[in-house]
Order: C-alpha cells, then sequence, then structure tokens
C-alpha cells in the first residue's frame, strides 16, 4: 500500500508536467492524443447506445478535453458470478503479449465462445434427426348436424355418432345457451378490498374466487458496476474505472471488488484510487501496460485482414483462370491497404475485449 501511494505522488507531479500529445503515435506506438480518445469515445457511444458521455465535477476538467467529454461512463453492468466460480483451471488462454516476468498478457477465457459453437453444433444436429412424413392425413371435416329425431329411435341414416368425434360449430352457440357454474363468482364482481358476510374473503364454498397474487418483483438481484473510461494524460492511454453495488445497491467493498477481479491481476494491476472527475474512490485497471498490449492487438488484427485479402485474390485469380501466380499479384493495393487497416475510432471496442481478460465476471459485452 505505501508503494502505491508513493507511485500515485510520483505519477500525479510527472502527469502535471508531462506536455500533452499532440501528434498520432496510434501506429507506432498503441498510444492516443485527447483528440483521438474523443474520436473513439464518439463511435462508441454511437454505436453503443448504453455508454456515454459525462462531464464530471467543476474544478476537476481537464483543459485537454471538450468540458461535456471529460469521460465515458456506462451504468448497472450486472455481474452475475464471482471470479472464483469460473473453472479458470479449465479455461483457454491465448498469449497477446510476450514479455519476461509480469511483462506478458494473455486473454483467458477463451473457450467460452468454442463451447457456445459446440453446443449450436449439438442443437443442429438434433435438428436434423427430425423426421418429417410425407403422407399427412387430412383432417376430417366437421360431421353436419342430424336432424332433430322424434324420440322414437336412431336418426336416419345409421348409427348416432359419439359427440366426442364431433367438432362443433361455435355459431351454433348464443349466449343464452351458455350455463354458468354458482359456484364461480367473476373477478368484476368483486371490488378491491371486499369481503363477505362474516368478514372474510369470498371463496370456491362461498361462491367466490381464490385470488393469486404474483411476486412484487421478478427481477433477478445481483452485483452491478458503473464503468467509466478515462483519458490518463501521463500514459495517453484509456483507464478504466470500477465502482461496484450489492444486490441491495450498497457500495461493494475493496474485497468484494476484488472478488470480481481475475487473479493474476486482482491487488497487482487493478488497485483502488480516486476517479480523476469524480473524487470518489473507484477500483481502478492500472494503465501502464495498456500502449503495448493494444499495439500488438491492432498488429494481429491488421496482419488477420492483409491474409484475408490475400486468401480472396488467390481464389478470384484461379477463378478466372490464372495459373502462374505471383506475389506481386496478391501485393494489396493502397484502397485495400487502407480498408484492411485498425482505424482509431476501433481502439476502444478492442480495449473493452483486452480489459474483458481482467474483469471476466463484469459482463459488459452486451453493451457492444
Amino acid at each position: 500500500m505505501a508503494s502505491h501511494a508513493i507511485h500515485s505522488v510520483f505519477k500525479g507531479v510527472a502527469e502535471y508536467f508531462t506536455p500533452v500529445l499532440q501528434s498520432s503515435n496510434f501506429k507506432e506506438k498503441g498510444v492516443l492524443t485527447p483528440e483521438e480518445f474523443v474520436k473513439a469515445g464518439d463511435q462508441l457511444v454511437f454505436n453503443c447506445r448504453t455508454w456515454k458521455w459525462a462531464p464530471g465535477k467543476e474544478g476537476l476538467v481537464k483543459p485537454y478535453l471538450p468540458k461535456d467529454k471529460q469521460f465515458l461512463i456506462t451504468r448497472n453492468v450486472p455481474s452475475l458470478k464471482r471470479a472464483t466460480d469460473y473453472a479458470l483451471s479449465d479455461a483457454k488462454e491465448t498469449v497477446v503479449e510476450d514479455g519476461n516476468g509480469d511483462e506478458g498478457w494473455v486473454s483467458t477465457h477463451n473457450d467460452q465462445e468454442s463451447k457456445r459453437k459446440a453446443q449450436g453444433k449439438e442443437k443442429e444436429e438434433e435438428y436434423e434427426t427430425i423426421e418429417i412424413k410425407d403422407e399427412v392425413k387430412a383432417t376430417p371435416s366437421p360431421a353436419q348436424p342430424a336432424p332433430a329425431s322424434n324420440g322414437t329411435g336412431p336418426a336416419p341414416g345409421g348409427e348416432a355418432e359419439e359427440d366426442e368425434d364431433e367438432i362443433p360449430d361455435m355459431d351454433d352457440f348464443e349466449e343464452d345457451n351458455i350455463e354458468t357454474d354458482p359456484n364461480i363468482l367473476l373477478t368484476n364482481h368483486i371490488k378491491e378490498g371486499e369481503t363477505g358476510s362474516e368478514g372474510k374473503t369470498p371463496g370456491p364454498a362461498s361462491g367466490g374466487i381464490l385470488r393469486v397474487t404474483e411476486p412484487e418483483d421478478n427481477i433477478e438481484r445481483t452485483r452491478t458496476y458503473d464503468i467509466s473510461i478515462t483519458y490518463d494524460k501521463y500514459y495517453r492511454t484509456p483507464r478504466i474505472f470500477l465502482f461496484g453495488y450489492d444486490k441491495t445497491r450498497q457500495p461493494l467493498s475493496t474485497k468484494q471488488i476484488m472478488e470480481d477481479i481475475s487473479a493474476d491481476h486482482a491487488h497487482k494491476t487493478v488497485t483502488v484510487d480516486p476517479h480523476p472527475h469524480l473524487e470518489v474512490p473507484h477500483a481502478s485497471i492500472h494503465p501502464c501496460k495498456h500502449a503495448p498490449v493494444m499495439l500488438r492487438i491492432c498488429e494481429r488484427m491488421e496482419e488477420e485482414n492483409i491474409r484475408k485479402l490475400i486468401e480472396k485474390k488467390t481464389m478470384e485469380l484461379k477463378k478466372a483462370g490464372k495459373k502462374d501466380i505471383k506475389p506481386k499479384d496478391l501485393e494489396p493495393t493502397k484502397e485495400e491497404a487502407a480498408k484492411a487497416a485498425i482505424k482509431v475510432e476501433q481502439y476502444l471496442f478492442l480495449f473493452l475485449k483486452f480489459i474483458s481478460s481482467v474483469i471476466p465476471t463484469i459482463e459488459y459485452d452486451y453493451t457492444f
């Protein structure tokens, strides 16, 4: 705790003297300028309506950001499970950033998507076993009402058919023919709070009905979090702040919040610090490794986009009948390369995917 306090003081002083980043280093270092942060935030708000811009408190406004766009926030994000509820030993991991000691970063819980796909495949196989018969018997038409009998014998035309085999015509019914059960009392005969002659609520035995009330609330109560994204001037990256509530909307303690943090990050990269725009203590994910990790994620996504582009061009050339395909034929044009490149507007979407490895129990994926 003492070392964290010393680092916080040092960072505060260093941030004060750190100049605002003016030129874009998004492609080279994975960092953002304040203008790029706002641009990425605008895209997040546009695509995901649960995210909003917030101005923060007066006196805490950062001059390098618009007054009405100081930070991003989404509220009441559910957290149904604790981090210990996940079978971490069975969870698959993907190395995103290699490094020595604590320098690397891995993405956990990657088996969740494969499990969902496997379940979907099982459903498809189950559906495929359904047999549809070629012949479907036509439903017999309702029998015509037989002429009235004089009571001396069966109706003309043969033996009388059983009533249960006939489908009655609703047009033959009239309101006058409908019989009412005296033991049933319609609800509109009972006024709110009305009781019987003996001071009891009417029931079936007294010619009334039994009232059944629904529960007042069918909503499942769970932990929720307010998640905010700020711009860190010192590290020049976004930074996540968390404020949690229990089932009764009471603030979570630090110990309770750490229950929702991955064991690899709790009390290490996640600490409690004052929110830079609200001054209220929040759990915060330290941004010291954000830039190199985001740079690597963007590079890998661009590589994947280029690979798919080359595959597409190869198939098109083969389809056109070209046999001798050279590497030069597969080189992307400037327009194609620009289309495959990761845009700064995509930054926060990728950033939130990266953060999900730190807070796997907070289900904010529904927000985008």
